[in-house]
């Protein structure tokens, strides 16, 4: 029994130096974690300024038309300064069903319109809801395979300008443009 006693007190003393090897690793894991999230904010606080860097679509075509009226030179024009050719009209999300047997696939697009300077902008206005509807019977229509290509993606703006051109009364559509595409 005096044996068993014996045996028994060793383990004690051999588990205090396993409790600080775990305390070791503890602090190791803790370490780590606290580069992986500074390593994450870095990221994230690049990602922001490079994000606010790049410029939109819109402020690209502005310099455009800005240089093409000054013979192909000068700055770009200050933001918010209107493009003398051109303008751009966004009708926003789409979201509607696709063509199919079972029809649960559907897309959402975000589409922008590039409108003639003679377009009225209260006209425009006033005839969305038209312009949405007509764009979701022809998307109605349309299966996801037709839409996977880029081919079929260029045939549906054409549809889509066409049509909207039909429906204006003043000014048209001089080009079709998808901000975010997606089929699910």
């Amino acid at each position: 029994m005096a044996d068993e006693k014996a045996a028994a007190a060793p383990a004690p003393a051999e588990a205090a130096p396993a409790a600080g090897g775990n305390q070791k690793l503890l602090m190791g894991v803790m370490a780590l974690n606290l580069v992986v999230m500074i390593a994450v904010v870095v990221v994230l606080f690049l990602g922001q300024k490079k994000k606010q860097e790049t410029p939109s679509l819109d402020q690209i075509a502005q310099g455009a038309a800005q240089g093409a009226a000054q013979g192909g030179h000068g700055a770009a024009p200050a933001e918010g300064a209107l493009v003398a050719d051109s303008r751009f009209f966004s009708l926003g999300d789409v979201l509607t069903n696709l063509s199919g047997p079972a029809s649960s696939n559907y897309v959402k697009i975000n589409i922008n319109f590039e409108v003639s300077k003679d377009a009225d902008e209260e006209d425009l206005k006033k005839r969305k809801p038209q312009m949405r509807d007509r764009i979701i019977s022809i998307l109605n229509a349309k299966k996801p395979a037709e839409l996977s290509s880029a081919d079929g993606q260029n045939a549906l703006k054409e549809e889509i300008r066409a049509v909207v051109n039909s429906t204006l009364t003043k000014g048209k559509v001089e080009g079709v443009y998808f901000s975010s595409f997606v089929i699910n």
